[in-house]
């Protein structure tokens, strides 16, 4: 009738898709402590304050009637940093830029300003091998990408197959070193051709 042990929370578990959660954050977000009335647990309340937890995808809350709650969470998956040029917030394959940010920028993580769009993985994968070299990166009227390295060369990458140019790039680095090269502009937008300026 309700007044048996298993009417109060008896345990609290939380399961995550990454070894990266912080489940003692999850844990306070709930604003359950063992021994309260189950029936008393808002599911919809509990899994919005949850919702709002930095890194946060998708969550879930369930009451089970042998008095256990179970949070489900999945995570953002992390891959770069988008910066605001103060500071440096975890940016998901998603497009999604976590409210968690630091003043640090992540050694050899591509970082992106501006919009972004809602897939990051073919990019992110494309420019992986010249990460180092890259300062950031920012995406021209929705439709094309700029690299700008840390050497101050901008490169105009395509709006089809940037891929192939990034390639490009890259084996004209190893061979030429050309990323380390006082170039001002390497214009990839012309698949027949590649433009180069120097700096005055």
């Amino acid at each position: 009738m309700g007044r048996g042990p298993v009417s109060y929370v008896k345990h609290i578990s939380i399961l995550s898709d990454s070894k990266d959660t912080d489940f003692e954050q999850v844990r306070l977000a709930t604003g359950i402590n063992n021994g309260i009335n189950i029936k008393l647990v808002d599911l919809r309340q509990t899994n919005n304050r949850i919702a709002k937890i930095p890194g946060i995808k998708n969550s879930s809350v369930r009451r089970l009637s042998n008095g256990d709650i179970i949070i489900k969470t999945q995570q953002h998956k992390v891959a770069a940093q988008w910066t605001d040029g103060i500071y440096y917030y975890p940016l998901s394959t998603d497009g999604t830029k976590i409210d968690s940010p630091t003043t640090e920028r992540d050694e050899n993580t591509i970082v992106f300003r501006g919009n972004v769009p809602e897939n990051l993985t073919e990019i992110i994968n494309s420019v992986s091998a010249l990460s180092k070299h890259i300062d950031y990166m920012n995406m021209i009227e929705s439709r094309r990408w700029d690299i700008h390295t840390k050497n101050n060369t901008t490169i105009y990458l395509p709006e089809d197959n940037p891929s192939v140019a990034i390639n490009k790039i890259s084996r004209l680095n190893q061979t030429h070193k050309i990323l380390s090269r006082d170039i001002e502009i390497i214009d990839m937008r012309d698949s027949a051709r590649i433009l180069v300026k120097t700096r005055q």
